[in-house]
């Protein structure tokens, strides 16, 4: 039983330690590149204008999901459980809940990693002001297209 209390607060501890080492940095969040204040409204039309650059991002979900290195952490714990008696035994216990979150924290990046590419969409608005937005597809849509922000998305713009 008091393994069992070991086991849990060792991988309530290392959840809790990864989840504070978490990148608090947003890149999805549109950014108003233009000297001036922004116009930018997450809700409304923004205008027309020509695509600058389109670039490609891998976004991190570090810290929101921490998923992986708590199931990690117990299946560690328990396999090290299973080693040794006595102090030996917490001590592989501890080994397990550490090592078992580490790797579980890897692996749940890794598989997450495809999933999270996104583009980082820059426009020249009519206005001669700079808008960059972060989308998660860019459909057709290339440098030098004509090109209606709304919403904070990027579209092609009606003919």
């Amino acid at each position: 039983m008091k393994s069992m209390q070991i086991i849990l607060i060792s991988a309530m501890a290392v959840a809790t330690l990864l989840g504070g080492c978490a990148n608090s940095n947003n890149p999805a969040a549109p950014t108003n590149t233009s000297p001036g204040p922004s116009t930018s409204s997450s809700s409304s039309f923004i205008g027309y204008g020509v695509v600058e650059d389109i670039e490609t991002i891998q976004v991190s979900d570090d810290g929101k999901n921490i998923t992986g290195a708590v199931i990690g952490g117990v299946v560690g714990g328990l396999l090290g459980h299973q080693v040794g008696s006595g102090k030996g035994q917490t001590t592989a216990t501890v080994a397990g809940v550490v090592g078992g979150a580490m790797a579980g924290r890897e692996i749940e990046k890794r598989s997450q990693a495809a999933n999270q590419e996104k583009y980082r969409v820059r426009v020249r608005l009519s206005n001669g002001t700079t808008q960059t937005v972060t989308q998660s597809s860019v459909s057709d849509i290339k440098t030098g297209d004509r090109v209606r922000m709304d919403n904070d998305r990027v579209s092609h713009a009606e003919q």
